[in-house]
């Protein structure tokens, strides 16, 4: 009888144990997109022949290809490995980032599109712990020099202007009620180098959605170039 009764106890004990082991793991390990799984010549970009997606880690980003007579527009995500940190003008360098990928050689430029569409999916719904941003050098070039094209006199950013990152999302289907935003620039202040940004207060999600927006406008909308860098999508700081 004593014997049975220390075996139980050890049971219970045991138990206990696993159950705080379980609630102090992450809901799911997921796998980071660090997009060194893609094939990209040196100094160059990735554009697909059509609007569709690519995949990465857990994860599958689309990109929107745009075909008129004024040529062939990408959108959405744009896998690159561009180091420039300078902007040449006519749009040279605006697929780059502050010296290059935050790990390895690939990153992702983001560029808003008309459709605006959701631009991350999950291959199953979890809780992304977060990624790394940066700027472009033609938003900065835009900061720093003004953007050509804004009611203020195409000025350089002042104590009063932004450029806002806003991230949101849904779990099948269903947006959640959290949203995160990151200040690409404030004021005269704008991020230089890679930058972690926390998603894990958006929840368990399957789909994320991104928009720019900027105090810089003219009658035509947002006169700040709409792009930003990302890297290590998923990844923890």
């Amino acid at each position: 009888m004593k014997k049975s009764i220390l075996m139980l106890a050890a049971l219970a004990m045991v138990f206990v144990a696993c159950s705080k082991k379980d609630k102090n793991e992450p809901e799911s390990l997921l796998n980071v997109a660090d997009f060194e799984n893609l094939q990209i010549a040196s100094e160059s970009v990735m554009h697909l022949a059509e609007t569709g997606t690519f995949e990465s880690g857990d994860f599958t980003f689309a990109q929107e290809v745009s075909v008129s007579g004024w040529g062939t527009y990408y959108y959405g995500n744009v896998p690159t490995n561009k180091t420039s940190k300078v902007y040449q003008g006519d749009y040279q360098n605006d697929m780059s980032a502050s010296g290059g990928a935050h790990s390895g050689a690939n990153f992702v430029v983001w560029y808003s599109s008309y459709a605006n569409a959701d631009s991350v999916f999950l291959k199953e719904a979890a809780t992304i712990p977060g990624f790394y941003v940066n700027n472009t050098p033609w938003v900065v070039d835009a900061i720093l020099n003004g953007d050509g094209m804004s009611d203020d006199g195409a000025a350089p950013f002042g104590a009063d202007d932004y450029f806002t990152l806003t991230i949101t999302a849904t779990l099948n289907g269903v947006a959640v009620n959290n949203e995160v935003k990151v200040e690409l620039a404030k004021g005269t202040s704008y991020i230089k180098d890679w930058t972690y940004v926390s998603l894990e207060s958006l929840g368990k999600v399957d789909a994320l959605h991104f928009a720019l927006t900027s105090s810089k406008k003219n009658s035509y909308g947002m006169t700040t170039p709409s792009y930003f860098a990302f890297d290590d999508f998923g990844a923890k700081k």
